[in-house]
């Protein structure tokens, strides 16, 4: 009996130790498959997009609670009137990754005016926003509303080769600024911002809201063009 509690004990080691030698060999963890990787990206018609194992246009932050980290969620108003709620989610973990996600849910102006009025505090951004806390019952009111835009920035520095690699090469590049620059993908829906230095940061949205989405960036490049002409410009 202890003869063969021993050859047992042997042949088990043996196993353990072969399994670990693959795991430690040069590809070895790279046997998992992962499907929610952010080049991922899998149009499904003109109102849903799928990607990070979110269906935009469908999936709701209600459907993510436990999945994510709670998610501060307030809302802008932009210098010119726009209004827009964001849900920020800090050091979220969607496999293999580590983020920092912002979620936009699909809202009308009526929803806008409903949530303005649900407000309980105000303040004043850098960049000439305001930024307004929501109460109690206009946060669980947002709860279902599906999700419509997101912006993915990882915790990681990629750089531009990564992105190419993955992504591929853009359709069109759009200048921001002299230290910025948008990579735009319009069949899949993705903008990534691009900074000489630091993190990028990936927006995806729905086909059916791709227009407006470029149209913003567009302006937020001719804004920040505009003012560092008028900063080269100044004594």
């Amino acid at each position: 009996m202890n003869l063969r509690w021993t050859i047992g004990a042997v042949v088990l080691a043996g196993i353990l130790a072969l399994a670990m030698f693959v795991y430690m060999q040069p590809g070895g963890q790279q046997t998992r498959q992962f499907d929610s990787l952010p080049w991922q990206v899998e149009v499904l018609d003109r109102q849903h997009t799928r990607v990070l194992g979110i269906t935009l246009g469908e999936t709701t932050m209600a459907d993510l609670m436990g999945r994510l980290p709670v998610p501060e969620i307030r809302m802008f108003e932009d210098p010119d009137g726009t209004r827009s709620v964001e849900a920020y989610y800090v050091n979220a973990r969607i496999e293999p990754f580590e983020t920092n996600l912002i979620l936009r849910p699909d809202l009308d102006e009526a929803d806008l005016d409903r949530i303005e009025a649900g407000t309980t505090s105000e303040r004043p951004m850098p960049s000439g926003a305001r930024r307004y806390g929501l109460d109690d019952d206009t946060l669980a009111s947002l709860g279902n509303v599906p999700v419509v835009e997101m912006s993915y920035i990882p915790r990681a520095r990629w750089d531009a080769d990564l992105l190419r690699r993955h992504f591929g090469e853009p359709a069109e590049r759009m200048q921001i600024d002299s230290d910025h620059a948008y990579w735009l993908y319009p069949d899949q829906g993705v903008a990534v911002l691009l900074p000489d230095r630091g993190r990028p940061t990936m927006h995806y949205t729905t086909q059916e809201r791709w227009s407006r989405v470029e149209q913003r960036l567009q302006e937020e490049g001719r804004r920040r063009l505009g003012e560092e002409d008028h900063r080269a410009e100044t004594p």
